[in-house]
């Protein structure tokens, strides 16, 4: 690729730099462009961002960064990603997973654990949240049965949010096996309660030691 012609006079007023086989660099306005030949992409280098040209023009929703065959590696973004438009309602603020360690707050006395692992996917503000335990218990109370250790706190806006809950994929230990979870509003708990909602607590339970498997979804301030 070679210069065919530099337009304007002196150092410092060069206006534009042509290349043999098609395209230039120049400027529009005070901002910096890059223009392939007829047909193909450019660049825009603005004070606030990088926009897309063709054919000398600032183009919206038509060219592609990368291909099925040539893709970019890793994407870095500080702000939020938009899917599909570009409002509020688009944007996609984060995407998360981890693990988180989880115990029984209430209901039980445990003695030890064998399990009390949990696992989350946070996309945007939806948290989905899996648990599974296995533990021993010294004891019975007549307290809620809740499990605490969810990795964010629920939001608590009532006048906005659904109301957050889960299901139990497996329960061992349970007089009834008819049971439900929630998650309260402004916490990182789940509570249990029995299928015609009344409160689940640990004195119903047909023994101090047992196992829950757990799936709850929320959404978060």
């Amino acid at each position: 690729m070679a210069l065919t012609k530099v337009t304007g006079e002196g150092v410092g007023s060069v206006d534009s730099i042509t290349v043999t086989n098609g395209g230039s660099i120049g400027s529009d306005g005070s901002d910096l462009v890059i223009d392939g030949p007829s047909g193909h992409t450019g660049l825009r280098m603005t004070t606030s961002g990088l926009l897309p040209r063709q054919n000398g023009a600032i183009i919206d929703n038509t060219i592609d960064l990368g291909s099925g065959a040539y893709r970019y590696n890793d994407l870095y973004l500080g702000g939020n990603l938009y899917l599909g438009g570009t409002g509020s309602a688009n944007a996609l603020s984060d995407y998360e997973e981890g693990n988180f360690t989880v115990t029984i707050s209430s209901g039980i006395s445990v003695s030890s654990y064998d399990h009390q692992l949990g696992h989350y996917v946070k996309v945007g503000r939806q948290v989905t949240a899996w648990v599974f335990m296995e533990y021993n218990g010294s004891s019975r109370t007549g307290s809620h049965f809740v499990i605490s250790g969810l990795p964010f706190n629920t939001s608590d806006d009532n006048t906005t949010e659904s109301t957050f809950g889960g299901f139990i994929g497996y329960q061992n230990g349970f007089s009834n096996t008819n049971n439900i979870v929630h998650v309260p509003r402004g916490t990182n708990i789940i509570q249990f309660y029995e299928v015609d909602g009344s409160t689940l607590i640990g004195s119903e339970l047909s023994g101090a030691s047992g196992e829950i498997r757990v799936v709850v979804q929320y959404t978060v301030p």
